[in-house]
């Protein structure tokens, strides 16, 4: 037998036996500034949309994410959407929390240091605060394991078919995901994927993903400014 039959037959055997789930890479809890998503509230909209697992990425924080393991450790993954000097980063398993405004370098080698998963929010994105430049997004390429190929808030859908296709040159793994802020943004985009349960595995399991995208409606951009006036206003009376 060759070795590219034996690698198909080998490919087909994994993808078969594997346990295949469905999971969004990307949502914001009531610990971001800009979201009023309950714990609780996340976990009941997982069971009932079939979400099997669930990237909690708050802005800056792994808070909400350490108390989403108490109360579902198998249903949680502890994550942290990380503003750079000259982007965002989406990390996947962190262990420690990684604080803001470092340059990307130092960040990635933070992140490097505990075994965490990289990938970059929304890349391409030029209405988001944090959006990369494409020279800036090469430079950093040797230290990240993916880009976010589909973001569900994305208002123009150039946006992801950059990101697509920069994935496509550059021979880059991706991973997709609502970016939810409010309950029913959540599983907007999923990856169906073999079953992972650390950084390795889950680059691993990317290889074999099937994504299932969806734009969310513009207006969910109001429920995040709604989140922060609501919070703000809320810290000015106390």
């Amino acid at each position: 037998m060759s070795i590219e039959v034996t690698c198909t037959v080998w490919v087909r055997s994994f993808v078969s036996f594997s346990v295949m789930i469905s999971v969004d890479f990307h949502c914001h809890t009531t610990y971001s500034g800009d979201s009023l998503i309950e714990l609780p509230d996340l976990l009941r909209v997982c069971d009932r949309k079939g979400i099997q697992k669930l990237v909690i990425t708050d802005h800056n924080t792994i808070s909400g994410a350490l108390k989403a393991m108490e109360l579902a450790p198998d249903r949680f993954i502890i994550g942290e959407e990380i503003l750079t000097q000259q982007g965002e980063l989406l990390a996947i398993f962190l262990k420690e929390e990684i604080p803001a405004g470092l340059s990307p370098q130092a960040t990635i080698d933070l992140l490097h240091a505990q075994g965490a998963f990289i990938s970059v929010s929304h890349p391409f994105d030029a209405l988001r605060h944090g959006h990369w430049r494409q020279a800036d997004l090469v430079n950093i390429l040797p230290g990240i394991d993916a880009i976010e190929m589909y973001n569900s808030r994305c208002l123009l859908p150039r946006y992801n078919l950059n990101a697509i296709y920069f994935a496509q040159q550059h021979h880059l793994l991706g991973t997709v995901g609502s970016d939810a802020h409010s309950l029913q943004e959540v599983g907007a985009s999923t990856l169906t994927l073999p079953d992972f349960d650390d950084a390795a595995s889950l680059k691993h399991s990317l290889a074999f993903a099937e994504p299932h995208t969806h734009m969310s409606a513009p207006w969910v951009h109001f429920s995040s400014r709604y989140a922060n006036w609501r919070k703000r206003s809320i810290k000015s009376r106390d």
